[in-house]
């Protein structure tokens, strides 16, 4: 027996240190639009509470059927479509949520949130300045606004050591519906310049994988603007490693072609949206592979086509469930017209996008 012992020492004791602390394998999850419309406030608000008091809203139903599924990544991100905490709290068009929702999707497992989009100045400077003001206390990277230029060119790219990979994330938008940036901040934007000394940074700071995350695209649109695809041309010429974009509220194509993937529109995570496909969202999963010679492969996506039940249509409160866990389920559903909903939406996108 001591014999054995000794040996299995001596194994230990010789296996390469790296061994331990690396992988050679990275998985990373991304959700789409998490959005925050006046109803879903409405109905997460705990009866009696007051509703300046973010505690006074629950959010748990949100994430509890695609939490393990978060989990399991080594590395979650959201785009956060809302500023927090100015109240009253509010929804379109000039959203501000609760910092409870914000919680629930850290709780969820997401460790990345993405905050340039054109509802990020919905509340103005005092919006921001909340925002941040929560986000600082909060465990959780964001991205895609910055106090000031000095913090900018600090922290942008965010980057994230993972597993032996150190990956960096550039978030950008196309617009901020007509509000200019209040001074001193920052918000990253759909411009070439911004974007290709962000890409830079993050080579220069050791990224070995760069992920371009734009806000773009013509909203409720199945099929992805001819300037998407200029956009994906350059940023690949540029440097980066994958495209993941959001804000069209709709899926779009998610391609993988020489070894890269490109998810144009993920979609709507969860919203009061009733717009057709506003309820069908994606989660998209990137694994990241080390070759021994050290370079980075990427494994074809998988793809999870997820559903938005609304208050009402499968419990009380909002909930997003993986589709194909409930194609036969149609008695998980509250009203028999939201299933034939999904269904007749989900088997039309996989028509239109029958490689997922």
């Amino acid at each position: 027996m001591k014999k054995i012992c000794t040996v299995l020492l001596l194994l230990v004791a010789f296996w390469p240190a790296s061994r331990a602390v690396e992988r050679d394998t990275l998985r990373i999850s991304f959700i789409g639009d998490v959005m925050s419309h006046y109803r879903q406030i409405r109905t997460a608000r705990i009866p009696g509470r007051d509703s300046t008091d973010a505690s006074s809203y629950d959010f748990s139903s949100y994430f509890k059927y695609i939490k393990p599924r978060l989990d399991s990544c080594d590395i979650s991100v959201a785009n956060m479509e809302f500023p927090v905490g100015v109240t009253p709290f509010s929804g379109y068009p000039l959203f501000s949520a609760p910092v409870s929702l914000a919680q629930e999707t850290i709780d969820a497992g997401v460790d990345l949130f993405l905050a340039a989009n054109n509802h990020i100045l919905d509340k103005g400077k005092r919006g921001l300045d909340s925002t941040f003001a929560a986000y600082d206390r909060l465990p959780v990277h964001y991205t895609g606004i910055w106090r000031d230029t000095t913090d900018e060119r600090l922290a942008n790219p965010a980057i994230i050591d993972a597993g032996g990979f150190r990956v960096a994330f550039i978030n950008f938008t196309y617009g901020l519906n007509g509000f200019s940036v209040p001074a001193p901040y920052v918000i990253g934007q759909m411009d070439s310049t911004y974007v290709k000394k962000a890409i830079e940074r993050a080579r220069n700071r050791g990224a070995d994988f760069i992920i371009a995350l734009p806000h773009w695209g013509v909203e409720y649109n199945l099929d992805y603007h001819p300037e998407q695809k200029r956009w994906k041309n350059n940023l690949y010429r540029w440097g980066v490693d994958m495209i993941v974009g959001t804000h069209p509220h709709v899926p779009q194509a998610v391609e993988y072609a020489d070894g890269r993937i490109t998810a144009y529109s993920l979609g709507n995570y969860i919203s009061n949206m009733s717009i057709q496909y506003g309820q069908v969202g994606i989660l998209l999963v990137a694994t990241l592979v080390r070759r021994e010679d050290g370079s980075i492969e990427t494994l074809p996506p998988s793809v999870t086509w997820l559903w938005c039940g609304k208050a009402g249509h499968m419990e009380d409160n909002y909930t997003v469930v993986p589709i194909e866990e409930f194609v036969q389920k149609p008695e998980a559903f509250l009203l028999r017209s939201q299933y034939e909903k999904m269904m007749r939406e989900y088997y039309r996108i996989k028509q239109k996008f029958p490689q997922y």
